[in-house]
């Protein structure tokens, strides 16, 4: 299959440029989670920091997550192929990071890792 809805293949280079933003973006949210839950856990035990921590930072990750996917989603108007590609991917791929990735499997890993979760830092 080399064409799909009157245009050809996905261009080469679209799955790498994807995997960069996607993981750029994404981890900057992370970090935001994570340095909640870590703040919260010096003081409170672990399975409720996780639940305040997220719900601390849920509104302002997913409000950051939609807007991200709409500017994104703005190249899909673009008549270059490359481009409606890529904002196509991103913009999806934000919406399931927003979604999916920061709110259930962040915490869900931090709860299974527990204290290695914060590895290399050191909680007193």
């Amino acid at each position: 299959m080399h064409e799909f809805m009157g245009m050809d293949a996905i261009q080469g280079t679209i799955p790498l440029y994807s995997f960069v933003f996607l993981i750029a973006l994404g981890e900057d949210y992370n970090i935001f989670v994570i340095s909640s839950i870590w703040q919260k856990s010096k003081r409170m035990p672990l399975n409720q920091a996780v639940l305040e921590g997220v719900g601390e930072t849920g509104s302002v990750i997913t409000s950051a997550g939609l807007i991200l996917a709409g500017t994104f989603a703005v190249l899909i108007t673009m008549p270059v192929q490359l481009m409606l590609q890529m904002g196509v991917i991103v913009a999806l791929g934000i919406l399931l990071d927003t979604f999916v990735v920061r709110p259930l499997l962040v915490p869900a890993i931090t709860l299974l890792l527990g204290k290695r979760a914060f590895w290399p830092g050191r909680r007193d």
